[in-house]
């Protein structure tokens, strides 16, 4: 059914509306100029959008660009996301059975973005020596996958984009 929809219907209407678009705009242009352009002409328009449509899909389509929710996502990364040692000589020592971490829920930010954030609390002295601040984007697309010999199809699926926040260094006093 999506097939039908993105290599039929959709190439369809982008060639009919961008023909009736060509044919009133070179009516326009005989009527205003007295020229006798041919309608021939009104084909060569919609024939390159059909060319450029088929290129993008068969290229791949990522709707990150042209999503507002991208955006807030990489303003997140940049100014939100951080990976903090607050006390760097426990979390040089410590082994995995000296601490624990904490493991809130993740929010959702938004209906893409998603917020994930834990600290490491060392077991003896049950100090944050660790804290890790992160947010997801649910990347949707279309994208072309396969070759000659394994066929060739359309994935219509998605991936995760997350931030790598650098490493900062912090001096705060937890109890």
């Amino acid at each position: 059914m999506w097939f039908l929809f993105f290599f039929i219907i959709i190439p369809l209407m982008l060639f009919v509306g961008l023909y009736l678009v060509s044919v009133i705009v070179i009516f326009l242009i005989n009527k205003i100029f007295h020229k006798k352009y041919s309608q021939y002409l009104s084909f060569v328009l919609p024939c390159f959008s059909l060319i450029f449509y088929f290129t993008l899909i068969m290229g791949g389509i990522s709707f990150k660009s042209i999503d507002p929710q991208y955006y807030e996502f990489k303003r997140l990364c940049e100014t939100k996301a951080k990976r903090s040692i607050i006390d760097k000589e426990l979390y040089e020592k410590s082994r995995l059975d000296e601490f624990y971490s904490t493991n809130p829920p993740n929010k959702k930010i938004q209906s893409r973005i998603t917020k994930m954030y834990f600290e490491n609390i060392h077991k003896l002295s049950n100090k944050i020596f660790y804290e890790y601040e992160t947010y997801f984007y649910d990347n949707y697309g279309i994208f072309l996958k396969g070759d000659e010999g394994a066929g060739w199809h359309i994935n219509f699926g998605y991936e995760v984009l997350d931030c790598k926040p650098k490493i900062s260094y912090e001096n705060k006093d937890y109890k």
